[in-house]
């Protein structure tokens, strides 16, 4: 009964661990429900979510108004590379008032700086490109280089735009995440399968 004991506390031990390494390489997740102020600068950037048909899942960040449209995140430490994910929309002409059609060249930039230093661009994304226009798309970015530091920050920006109720667009679901090295599960299984045979040998030896 000892051993049986000892043996499901260390699967459970095990489990844990599995869990919280698995999500090790998660830095930055933000679906806007509701946002986490504290992970960004906005300029002309809100929380909409009503009507709903016109957001990817509930409330997105939209943009609008008749200066700069940016949305920027903290540092975080990029050194080993990593991943930024979301979803994007750029009106079109099928949207309603919310997402009026961009014109071209009014395009968004997603750009990344470090130590306080200039915006580089990480991909330029045309208004008129189909994958975003009228429709939710999503964007994967893998990143390297000059992009590592250990106080390196992203941004989403509009480089031009005719105005406040024009040339609107939106993101949701942002994600970021290092490159960390993370250990598969079947690892874990494999190490604690063998920690309990051995256990169990001994067991058997002392009975």
């Amino acid at each position: 009964m000892k051993f049986l004991n000892t043996a499901f506390i260390t699967l459970l031990l095990l489990t844990t661990v599995i869990v919280n390494v698995a999500n090790a390489g998660l830095i930055l997740e933000e679906d806007f429900d509701p946002i986490t102020s504290a992970n960004w600068t906005l300029s002309n950037g809100s929380v909409l979510g009503n009507p709903a048909s016109e957001f990817y899942s509930q409330n997105a960040l939209h943009f609008n108004g008749s200066g700069t449209r940016s949305a920027t995140t903290n540092s975080f430490d990029m050194t080993t590379g990593g991943m930024l994910s979301f979803m994007l929309k750029i009106g079109g002409s099928n949207d309603t008032a919310l997402f009026e059609d961009a014109d071209a060249g009014e395009d968004v930039l997603i750009q990344y700086a470090t130590n306080g230093g200039s915006w580089i661009n990480l991909v330029v994304i045309d208004t008129e490109d189909a994958i975003y226009k009228d429709t939710w798309g999503m964007v994967n970015l893998s990143f390297s280089g000059s992009a590592m530091t250990n106080n390196t920050k992203f941004q989403w920006i509009q480089a031009s735009h005719s105005g406040n109720n024009w040339d609107n667009w939106a993101i949701d679901n942002v994600s970021l995440s290092n490159n960390v090295n993370v250990p598969e599960p079947t690892t874990f299984a494999i190490f604690a399968l063998g920690i309990i045979g051995l256990a169990s040998r001994r067991f058997k030896k002392k009975s």
